[in-house]
């Protein structure tokens, strides 16, 4: 069964009992063909290093809390989301609770947390188009010249294309907005 680690702007660490930990870091909304690749990454990482696999995850949804006024509706609901990602081999999921505190981050104070928090972090996988930090000021240039100073490597996956489109969870939305649940169930990897 995969741990489910709650966490918040404190000063709690967990040190997987001294194990390397590899992470990706995202909202997961979906769990798409993409978000598999990654997991699959962090996952193989932490075999090969007798480690720790973690999905560092966010509750609520960024995008609900940041944008109260036209909020983003979710593929699938919390509770869809962790059973999705339970059906992995991962060690734990690591929810991290998103407030306005937490939201006003900089990419730099970000990557501290995490290496604070997680001190034996040794890598985090993400796709190209990763942003994060206060107003997703950090790209993924940004992450790896922060992470190298606290000897955290970092893996970038492609985006990933499918029948032309680009597979990402805001792409997957929109087709289901205009009723293109084919193309969208082929982007989850499973049917709706």
């Amino acid at each position: 069964m995969v741990e489910v680690i709650k966490t918040f702007l404190d000063d709690t660490v967990y040190d997987f009992s001294g194990k390397p930990l590899f992470m990706t870091i995202g909202t997961f909304d979906g769990i798409h063909i993409g978000h598999e690749k990654l997991i699959s990454s962090i996952i193989d990482q932490a075999k090969s290093n007798d480690g720790v696999s973690a999905v560092y995850t966010f509750l609520p949804y960024p995008a609900l809390f940041i944008n109260l006024a036209k909020p983003k509706p979710m593929i699938f609901n919390v509770e869809k989301k962790y059973e999705l990602l339970e059906s992995y081999a991962l060690d734990s999921i690591i929810e991290q609770k998103f407030d306005d505190q937490f939201s006003k981050m900089s990419p730099y104070n970000f990557v501290t947390f995490l290496k604070r928090k997680f001190p034996t972090i040794r890598g985090i996988s993400i796709g190209e188009d990763f942003r994060f930090g206060h107003k997703q000021m950090g790209d993924v240039k940004i992450l790896k010249g922060y992470a190298k100073n606290f000897g955290i490597e970092v893996s970038v996956m492609p985006l990933l294309i499918l029948h032309g489109k680009r597979v990402s969870s805001s792409h997957i939305r929109k087709l289901l907005e205009v009723g293109d649940v084919d193309l969208a169930s082929l982007m989850l990897g499973r049917e709706l």
